[in-house]
């Protein structure tokens, strides 16, 4: 069973959430706030594990929340439902911690897919998301992103293979764009996500952002 908290201050929102959260059989709602000082005031006592929350909201919005949240619960596994217009937040919410990124207009299947990811120690985000996501990185100066590089260890090669992956190419592109094989690609990601500690592509994406290690 797959514990889920909201925290969604629009009460039609919330119960459209309910609804399509319900209709699953390993999801179980155990808790409800309506701005995120509820949430963050709660969170000690809060046995969930997966947080869905909203980021524009009134009293302590969604960045503060799932900041404050993070310190006093590490490991909490926090998932951003988000408009298309909340874009500017996005980068701000991986920083803060965020494992996730749902568009509220989406297909019901992508939120259980999100959920389920994330619970798995993976990350999601909803492929309309992941450009706007990536638009964000554009202000990062070069010389923190060399630095970032040097005290990572990452070889210009692999801080290539790591800009080509936030631009959303496939494994085929990358050997295309790279000039090596297929083979070759799949290795050096591999390598790479041993390296960062990710799992998957979007979790390279949120480790290059919090780690300010690409520039796009």
């Amino acid at each position: 069973m797959i514990k889920i908290a909201i925290v969604e201050d629009l009460p039609m929102v919330l119960e459209g959430l309910k609804l399509l959260i319900d209709q699953v059989e390993d999801f179980k709602i155990v808790a409800e706030y309506s701005n995120g000082k509820e949430f963050t005031d709660d969170i000690l006592n809060l046995d969930a594990d997966i947080v869905l929350t909203d980021i524009d909201m009134p009293v302590m919005d969604g960045i503060a929340a799932t900041t404050l949240a993070t310190s006093l619960k590490p490991d909490i596994k926090i998932i951003a439902l988000s408009m298309h217009n909340d874009r500017k937040y996005y980068f701000q919410m991986v920083t803060a911690g965020a494992k996730g990124f749902v568009l509220k207009q989406s297909n019901p299947n992508e939120l259980e897919k999100a959920i389920r990811d994330v619970h798995a120690n993976g990350n999601f985000f909803s492929p309309d998301l992941l450009h706007s996501i990536i638009v964000n990185i554009h202000g990062l100066e070069n010389e923190i992103v060399k630095d970032k590089k040097e005290l990572l260890q990452l070889s210009d090669r692999e801080t290539e293979l790591l800009n080509l992956i936030c631009q959303g190419l496939t494994n085929q592109q990358l050997a295309d764009k790279m000039f090596v094989s297929l083979r070759t690609i799949e290795s050096n990601k591999s390598k790479l996500m041993q390296k960062t500690n990710t799992r998957n592509n979007a979790g390279l994406i949120i480790w290059a952002i919090k780690n300010k290690v690409v520039t796009i």
